[in-house]
């Protein structure tokens, strides 16, 4: 690794990376991210989570530089806009996996435009439920600030061609994937996993949604050769991000094959990783 690179992007993932277990961004982080910023380094979220949120979170921290949502299927210039590009998924597609969930009784999540739709639980009434909150309702792949509908069935969540749909049983996970495999055309599935390498969900995007192809994008955009990326981040979707960049760094609780894939693995999100990496190689060691 050149330790001379003078980095113009800052491409970090939010969950289980610049945010720790508890969900909660990790307060060492942000201030490196900040200083960095301060220094003319363009600081490019780029997370799974919806737009919603991320803009909340970028005006919370003071960020103004470009976004990459919903895994790739939406990248802004910045947190008020305007878009630069916006990706969903084929509603034939969309319907095909809301018809099989709702034929076996599985909840998929489901993101069209501002709000994500939930199938309904015993006992829960329906229609909206409020914005949700920045820790997130879905885990690893959380959205925050978004209008949460209850819908009877899945296949009501389809208003519009969605920009992702997320199933978490173990057995609508193997179901899904299988059924994407069949749209491999149209769309593209991505399994997540615990830090323990336990089964979390099965994330459905639009074919063109993925952070390296956004990471790219935004690179263009604001003119940085891709030599002065560094990226940052934990888990397998974040690998076409590493692939993108000069630079990546991999959390200490990423799987394997994600530490393999990056150049450089570093503490872990609980233990300030994101902090860790900026100063070793942005600010160089600068406190």
């Amino acid at each position: 690794m050149n330790g001379s690179i003078s980095f113009g992007i800052i491409s970090v993932d939010l969950d289980g990376t610049l945010f720790r277990s508890d969900g909660m961004p990790a307060p060492e982080g942000v201030r490196m991210l900040q200083a960095a910023a301060q220094e003319g380094v363009r600081i490019v979220i780029n997370t799974t989570r919806n737009a919603a949120g991320v803009q909340q979170l970028c005006t919370q921290l003071g960020l103004s530089d470009p976004m990459i949502c919903t895994n790739g299927a939406q990248v802004f210039a910045s947190p008020a806009g305007p878009i630069w590009a916006s990706y969903t998924i084929p509603i034939e597609v969309a319907r095909a996996i809301a018809q099989l969930a709702d034929r076996n009784g599985w909840e998929v999540s489901t993101s069209v435009g501002n709000c994500s739709y939930l199938r309904q639980r015993p006992g829960q009434p329906l229609g909206p439920v409020g914005s949700r909150s920045i820790s997130g309702l879905e885990g690893n792949q959380g959205s925050s600030s978004s209008q949460l509908v209850i819908v009877s069935a899945n296949e009501e969540a389809l208003v519009a061609e969605p920009k992702r749909m997320i199933l978490h049983e173990p057995d609508a996970i193997a179901a899904g994937r299988e059924l994407a495999a069949q749209y491999s055309q149209e769309c593209r599935a991505e399994t997540y996993y615990e830090p323990d390498g336990s089964l979390h969900s099965l994330c459905v995007f639009p074919l063109r949604a993925d952070k390296g192809t956004a990471l790219r994008l935004v690179a263009g955009k604001l003119d940085i050769p891709l030599g002065q990326v560094l990226a940052i981040g934990d888990n397998p979707n974040d690998m076409p991000m590493f692939a993108a960049a000069g630079t990546s760094v991999a959390m200490g609780n990423a799987p394997p094959e994600v530490k393999d894939s990056a150049e450089v693995v570093g503490p872990t999100n609980d233990d300030e990783g994101v902090a860790w990496a900026v100063r070793r190689l942005v600010l160089k060691g600068r406190s």
